[in-house]
């Protein structure tokens, strides 16, 4: 759908921006701003996109459907939601899944980061960069650049099919385990397959760092799980660089959420006051050094500094990230031998939470479940409903510093800033 800007000049010096849908992100969503001598006098960060009630339909399943249920939240995002939703499934029922499993799902999360990535970068943001309301322009000018994004998601899709048996919605992960185990031949074929993208992942990190990112200053506290020997996906302590270190058990001990008038997606704040940044930028600013060294070298390539306080090179962390991705599950299948086992377990009433890094950011799911394994509650948090509340406060820091330029620029770096988290608006109105 096309972009639509109304952008209007009220009284002297009083600039108005209008914005009713925000074009490359996932779902819907629109900006209202008006600045006056450099001062934010209104401003709404609307996502107007229809709610859609996941957490009250799931009440009164079984717990064995729920993971494939909440995969259909997001399309970009559904091995996020699937292995969230299983690992708190299992923690609340007492099920212990073996290793081979925590492995195969770990680089079934990767691999699908890695392309939710792929795309945003390529597809999404670039083109704000470049001059251009779409890819298409960008492909007929540069074809190599296509050609690069389309050898890379081709490789991560078929990793993502190898383990999961599609690239998307995949089948294969279940309850305590899977259905299927990959062979190792398999596997080495898909590992061949990153290796010949991983000169393209870095060529990625250099044609994002070469794009004209704003300069901008944001005091943002960062969020995200923190790993202890390996770079967080599925597992880790929940960490803020404003000193918060728990288990993710105590996730609700610290956040909250609330419902404003004039958007469906719901505002979290930590501490009951502050917002707060996940994603990318949050996880490599609190987890740089478990980094691959390929990554850590292409990032000091490019200058990047940790903790980076600039929201747009969100962008960049996540280019670093597919580095360190493909990286990560090229040594991960290295080092597996699949067996087959078969899930084996005895279902027993409790709850719990579960927390892990979905391409956007943290991704929260709880479950209480009864004795016959039917869902009592679900409690859902995706990444854009806890960025929400961030992306309008650094809207509002953004406004008062381009006041003095035009409001098509204005709007522009409005648009880009947003962009820059990666918003997948659907998942933020579950």
């Amino acid at each position: 759908m096309a972009e639509k800007h109304r952008i209007t000049t009220g009284k002297p010096l009083e600039k108005q921006v209008k914005v009713d849908y925000l074009a490359r992100t996932e779902g819907e969503a629109g900006i209202h701003a008006l600045v006056s001598d450099s001062e934010v006098k209104e401003l709404k960060f609307n996502i107007w996109e229809p709610a859609r009630f996941f957490e009250g339909f799931l009440v009164g399943r079984m717990y064995y459907e729920v993971h494939d249920l909440v995969s259909r939240i997001c399309g970009i995002c559904p091995v996020s939601h699937s292995t969230t939703a299983l690992r708190a499934l299992e923690k609340a029922t007492g099920v212990e899944v073996s290793e081979q499993t925590k492995i195969l799902r770990r680089i079934l999360s990767r691999s699908q980061i890695a392309a939710s990535h792929i795309i945003h970068l390529y597809m999404l943001a670039a083109p704000d960069y470049l001059g251009h309301d779409s890819i298409i322009p960008v492909v007929q000018e540069n074809p190599d650049i296509f050609k690069r994004f389309y050898r890379m998601k081709t490789a991560v899709n078929n990793l993502t099919t190898v383990i999961g048996g599609r690239a998307l919605h995949t089948m294969t992960a279940i309850f305590g385990g899977f259905t299927r185990i990959p062979s190792r031949k398999n596997l080495l074929k898909a590992a061949d397959n990153l290796k010949e993208i991983k000169d393209d992942a870095l060529e990625t990190v250099r044609f994002i760092d070469s794009l004209p990112i704003p300069e901008f200053y944001s005091e943002n506290i960062y969020v995200s799980l923190k790993g202890e020997n390996a770079y967080p996906v599925n597992e880790g302590r929940l960490a803020s660089t404003s000193g918060i270190d728990v288990s993710e058990g105590e996730y609700r001990n610290h956040f909250t959420e609330r419902q404003l008038p004039y958007t469906n997606s719901k505002y979290s704040s930590l501490d009951g006051k502050d917002s707060f940044m996940v994603g990318a930028l949050a996880r490599i600013n609190q987890n740089f050094d478990l980094l691959s060294s390929d990554a850590k070298a292409i990032a000091a390539e490019t200058g990047f500094m940790v903790p980076s306080r600039n929201p747009y090179l969100n962008n960049l962390a996540q280019a670093i990230e597919i580095v360190d991705g493909i990286e990560d599950c090229i040594g991960l299948i290295d080092g597996l031998h699949p067996k087959e086992e078969k899930p084996s377990y005895t279902i027993k009433e409790g709850e719990a939470g579960a927390i892990t890094e979905a391409p956007r950011g943290l991704l929260y799911h709880f479950y209480r479940v009864s004795k016959n394994g039917v869902i009592e509650k679900a409690d859902i948090v995706t990444p854009t409903a806890h960025n929400a509340f961030n992306i309008e406060k650094d809207l509002n820091l953004l406004l008062p510093t381009i006041g003095h330029l035009d409001e098509e620029t204005i709007t522009m770096r409005c648009e880009e800033l947003i962009r820059a988290y990666d918003p997948c608006f659907s998942c933020s109105v579950h």
